[in-house]
């Protein structure tokens, strides 16, 4: 005696069991709420299967096509690829990295590449300009970079010395070669800075560095160790350039006369290179005073010459500027330390208490008339001194 169900149940199970035995596939019943639900689960697995199916046929022809660009690749020579970058004008410096970028393609060990020349120097550029930059892109290999280890032994192999030297100067001449008349303009620039007195043992050469040194061409009278450095430089007129040509280690500021001397050859030098020197630029130094006096320029009113003759072409003439920062400078130290000036006998005295009072009343004002002006422009050190934007 069971009661309905249990009979139900006992039938259900008698059936199952037949129809595994006779391998036969059994049905399943779901509720309609169920039965809807597995159908919308069909159609998605439906449809996951059509887009696998679509993205592996697309895997496969992007496979098929990066084979076949890998095989053009391979067979491309240097000279169809010149020619193709010639074609299309590409830069020079973009020419560079395509084609480097086509022999790291070829190469299968990266330890044994070679580097053009051209691209090892655009590197060298690259990595004295932005260290971190170049560390960047060559660890994440986006750019086919030399190591920096490879980058150092071609700085060591650059010859570094004070002086002038003469295979730069033919660099220079060939650059300046593309250039038009108004951009072989130039004005050249010389300054001194202080340096921290070292010395240290140069294992390429075995020489001592950190001693004076004026180069091959002036010897120095004594070898002591340096602490001051002159450094030459030229900019352009029409062109945006700033490029050093020489430097010099000293004891102390350069004499006047050395200066002169290395001034005027720097000037042959730069004039040989096809370089046209209008002009020499200076701060208002003792040194510099005294190559001034040694040209014949004067500032006296009676005696007035800002130039002298070219050495190379005594035709032209070579202008003489004084920096202008160094000058606002000089006048405002000169204003502070006596704190009063006057630029004429028959003039009244220009006195510091006067741009004192002007802060101090422009400082308690919501609106002022000079809102760049902070405590740092009259509480000067021997820090502040040296700053132009605390005396313009």
């Amino acid at each position: 005696n069971i009661c309905v169900w249990c009979n139900r149940l006992l039938y259900s199970i008698r059936h199952k069991r037949y129809s595994i035995q006779n391998n036969q596939k059994t049905r399943t019943y779901f509720s309609p709420r169920k039965k809807q639900n597995l159908e919308r689960l069909n159609k998605t697995i439906a449809i996951v299967k059509k887009k696998y199916r679509r993205k592996s046929k697309t895997i496969t022809r992007l496979q098929a096509h990066l084979r076949r660009v890998q095989t053009e690749m391979k067979n491309v020579s240097n000279e169809k690829l010149e020619n193709q970058l010639k074609d299309h004008n590409i830069s020079e410096g973009q020419s560079e990295l395509i084609k480097e970028i086509y022999r790291a393609a070829k190469v299968k060990n990266t330890k044994n590449r070679r580097y053009s020349e051209n691209w090892m120097l655009l590197c060298l550029l690259f990595q004295i300009r932005s260290p971190s930059g170049y560390k960047y892109l060559k660890e994440q290999n986006i750019l086919p970079l030399p190591s920096i280890s490879t980058i150092r032994k071609h700085l060591l192999a650059v010859k570094i010395g004070c002086g002038f030297d003469k295979d730069f100067f033919k660099l220079l001449k060939k650059k300046f070669s593309e250039k038009s008349d108004n951009q072989k303009k130039v004005i050249l620039v010389f300054d001194e800075i202080f340096v921290r007195e070292s010395l240290n043992v140069n294992t390429r050469n075995l020489t001592y560095n950190g001693l004076e040194d004026y180069g091959d061409e002036f010897k120095p009278k004594t070898l002591e160790k340096a602490n001051h450095a002159l450094v030459l430089m030229i900019q352009g007129l029409a062109d945006r350039l700033h490029q050093p040509i020489a430097m010099f280690a000293s004891k102390g500021p350069v004499k006047g006369i050395e200066l002169t001397k290395i001034v005027l050859k720097a000037i042959l030098l730069l004039e040989n290179a096809e370089i046209q020197v209008m002009g020499i630029t200076s701060d208002g130094a003792a040194t510099n005073r005294s190559l001034w006096n040694a040209l014949g320029v004067s500032g006296k009113a009676d005696k007035f010459k800002n130039f002298f003759e070219n050495p190379y072409d005594p035709n032209r003439k070579v202008f003489v500027f004084s920096d202008a920062p160094h000058l606002l400078k000089t006048v405002r130290n000169r204003l502070f330390a006596e704190q009063k000036l006057r630029i004429h006998p028959n003039k009244q005295y220009i006195q510091w208490s006067f741009y004192e009072k002007v802060f101090s009343y422009d400082s308690k004002t919501m609106l002022k008339i000079c809102p760049k002006l902070t405590k740092s422009h009259f509480d000067l050190n021997n820090l502040t001194k040296m700053k132009v934007k605390f005396a313009s």
